[in-house]
């Protein structure tokens, strides 16, 4: 039983409060304390998410509601819109950095990519349960293991809105960048001395393998903002966990010699995809980008403290993630990745006010050169002598 005066918690047969005194026994009769309950719970949410932002180095997040962020996913629009939404990254595509906005972007093609490759492996596996053809099942394999990194990396290009990364750099991104990333972990395992950590290795070894994927693909990337540095991660963590579940779904397949298996492994790697490597190396490459900005990459940047607060986190997530503990349905790992979006939303918001903090600054630049040129004296055009004849003279 909560004080409704204190907030205190109390024996439910306390009849006054041990903190403040106050009656609490009629109060609590009343379903007044269930009140204070529900606000004591809500505070130590907030309480929670403030130590997450602040390790993050982000601000509270503002303004964000999940029902607006996704409130256009079912807006219907024309082949032409279609077309043009992925026409960005060019010089003559990219608009100017004062016509971005920087509310809360609404992403919705993410979605019609998951449906569109969701139903071509579906299309797989029903013709493979007809006819048991086994060429289907490299089809089987890779559809299924691409479906959802692939629809949320456009939502991480989505959620650019300075537009200023091509589509073809992010495919481009997806595959060398997995294989890159796969290829320096692998080297990582080889090297490291971590095995007394057993799973848990994978967060420190495969965070900092996709990271450096990041760095030797992404270097030359003209793209100073922390969104772009969302982007790039996401494309390249997407690369890997495309990889690594196809890997794992041939393994599993392999070993057992069961296609339940197989199927069973495609299918629950896809439902935790968007909750694990896409967003981990997000949230890694982001802070990377915070740090860089518009300079070349130096290795002083990884020891940034502001860089390794935030690069901690998805290394934390992910050694949890690989750790022995479990829970009835996982939901452990629903945590996990609530806490990792939770962060990636935080470096969102903090993307879209850099951008809105350059168009100040523009705006500002502008209003000051407008101030002098109209209290700049005026020069009557005929008093104006040529160069020439100052020369003569």
């Amino acid at each position: 039983m909560f004080c409704v005066e204190c907030g205190k918690e109390n024996v439910e047969s306390a009849r006054f409060c041990a903190a403040c005194g106050k009656t609490i026994q009629s109060l609590a009769r009343s379903g007044v304390s269930s009140h204070v309950v529900d606000k004591h719970k809500e505070s130590m949410l907030q309480s929670i998410g403030d130590r997450i932002s602040n390790l993050a180095s982000t601000d509270k997040l503002e303004g964000f509601s999940l029902r607006d962020f996704f409130s256009e996913v079912f807006k219907k629009r024309d082949a032409s819109e279609v077309d043009e939404y992925f026409v960005v990254g060019t010089p003559r595509t990219t608009p100017s950095i004062e016509d971005v906005p920087t509310g809360w972007p609404k992403p919705w093609f993410f979605l019609r990519v998951l449906i569109f490759v969701g139903l071509v492996y579906l299309g797989f596996y029903i013709a493979f349960q007809q006819f048991g053809n086994p060429k289907l099942i490299p089809g089987l394999i890779m559809m299924g293991s691409l479906a959802v990194p692939l629809a949320t990396v456009i939502l991480f290009f989505e959620l650019n809105v300075p537009r200023n990364v091509s589509f073809n750099r992010v495919l481009m991104l997806v595959a060398s960048g997995g294989v890159v990333s796969l290829f320096v972990a692998l080297v990582g395992f080889s090297v490291s001395d971590l095995g007394w950590l057993g799973a848990s290795q994978a967060g420190i070894v495969e965070e900092i393998g996709k990271l450096l994927a990041v760095v030797i693909i992404a270097r030359s990337f003209k793209g100073k903002y922390i969104l772009n540095g969302l982007l790039f991660g996401a494309a390249v963590g997407a690369g890997f966990a495309f990889f690594e579940s196809a890997g794992y779904a041939f393994e599993f397949l392999e070993k057992s010699g069961k296609l339940d298996v197989m199927f069973d492994v495609i299918q629950v790697r896809a439902l935790l995809t968007p909750f694990g490597h896409v967003a981990w190396t997000a949230i890694a490459a982001g802070a990377l980008w915070r740090v860089k900005g518009d300079q070349p990459f130096q290795l002083g940047m990884l020891f940034e403290s502001s860089f390794l607060k935030t690069m901690a986190i998805p290394m934390l997530l992910h050694m949890a993630w690989d750790s022995p503990f479990s829970s009835p349905f996982d939901l452990h790992l629903v945590v996990l990745g609530v806490i990792g979006w939770f962060v990636v939303f935080g470096l969102v918001q903090q993307g879209l006010r850099q951008i809105k903090h350059e168009q100040l600054q523009i705006s500002h630049a502008k209003a000051i050169k407008a101030e002098l040129l109209a209290n700049a004296p005026l020069v009557h055009p005929a008093l104006i002598v040529p160069q020439g004849k100052i020369a003569q003279a």
